[in-house]
């Protein structure tokens, strides 16, 4: 089954030829608490996401019981199905779009209920293919990100969703370390990524500030997901070293339209701002002496100066052997019509 190149989630178009869709990863650092949350909301919408994102999970079938003090550690940053609802209305009122992860099955019906837009799958799925076909089933874009994969685990990843029927799927490059060192971020994993999946690829953020973001456009992401916090140092969570906060946030999102605006359409030619530049910063042909009417031109005759108003210096040997139709002095603006042909 073929993927889109392109696809909608709600209103905003995805893909490379698309604004770079923005997600603002609240994740769990609301910490349970619904004001942090709402603030985490705000954030997003002020700062000019495209969407906002949460985590929904159940302690008891997320973490086996070996593992006690993770489980006790997240049971208290857990939401309601009402506290997500909440927040979806919160985000529909900012204009946002309300993503979530289902990170076990019993929050797939979450999904469901709240009739998300789109569907955001952690790394965490890497080699869990019956659990990404039952969240495809579901009939909604798909955007999954890559965070400890090989390049066979992307495929079992692309081909479990194919199976459910997806045909509306994104890829995000990632590194799960928080936060990833610079010499591991291997943004050119994309470029990888883009090789053998025909649809879009993006980058999901772990780094401690927003370069790597700002590269990852640069090299065509067509999503960018960063985390993003309100409160810092907080003891027994991470996210918070890998996230953009109300004193950058919104800074991260212009710059990341602006960079998408830089990459422009590919093709080289003249920008229309250098129209100007032509004038002062190219060359003419001028006259290196003074010259009579009737002189036939040769080479020692001419030479190449600024401004760029005259004849081009390329053009050199088309006007040798003409004869000079007036008088001209060195330095002076000389154009074609001051020149009869040599033929």
């Amino acid at each position: 089954m073929p993927f889109c190149s392109s696809f909608r989630i709600d209103a905003r178009e995805v893909g490379d030829g698309a604004p770079v869709f923005i997600i603002a990863e609240g994740g769990l650092s609301h910490f349970g608490d619904m004001e942090l949350a709402r603030q985490l909301v705000n954030l997003a919408a002020d700062g000019g996401a495209d969407a906002f994102k949460t985590q929904f999970f159940d302690v008891e079938a997320l973490i086996a019981r070996r593992a006690q003090d993770w489980r006790e550690r997240l049971r208290p940053r857990n939401l309601t199905f009402v506290q997500a609802r909440e927040l979806m209305d919160l985000c529909s009122r900012r204009g946002l779009i309300f993503l979530a992860t289902a990170h076990d099955e019993t929050r797939i019906r979450w999904l469901q209920d709240l009739a998300v837009p789109a569907v955001k799958v952690g790394s965490g799925e890497r080699n869990n293919p019956a659990f990404l076909s039952k969240l495809a089933s579901l009939g909604k874009p798909m955007i999954v990100s890559t965070g400890m994969y090989g390049e066979l685990d992307v495929q079992e990843a692309i081909e479990a969703c194919a199976v459910a029927g997806c045909q509306e799927l994104a890829l995000l490059h990632c590194v799960t370390s928080y936060p990833t060192p610079s010499d591991q971020v291997n943004l050119a994993a994309m470029g990888r990524l883009k090789q053998i999946f025909p649809g879009p690829v993006g980058y999901s953020d772990h780094t401690e500030d927003n370069l790597a973001v700002l590269a990852a456009v640069a090299r065509g992401a067509a999503i960018i997901e960063k985390h993003i916090t309100i409160l810092r140092n907080v003891p027994n969570a991470q996210d918070w070293k890998v996230s953009a906060g109300p004193e950058n946030f919104a800074q991260l999102v212009s710059d990341i339209r602006r960079v998408k605006e830089m990459i422009g359409h590919g093709r080289k030619e003249p920008a229309p701002c250098e129209r100007e530049g032509t004038k002062w910063a190219l060359k003419s042909l001028v006259p290196s002496k003074n010259l009579p009417a009737g002189h036939k031109l040769v080479a020692e005759d001419l030479c190449s100066k600024r401004p760029g108003d005259g004849i081009p210096p390329n053009q050199l040997q088309q006007i040798l052997g003409g004869q000079l139709k007036r008088n001209v002095q060195a330095d002076e603006l000389i154009v074609i019509d001051d020149i009869a042909s040599a033929n």
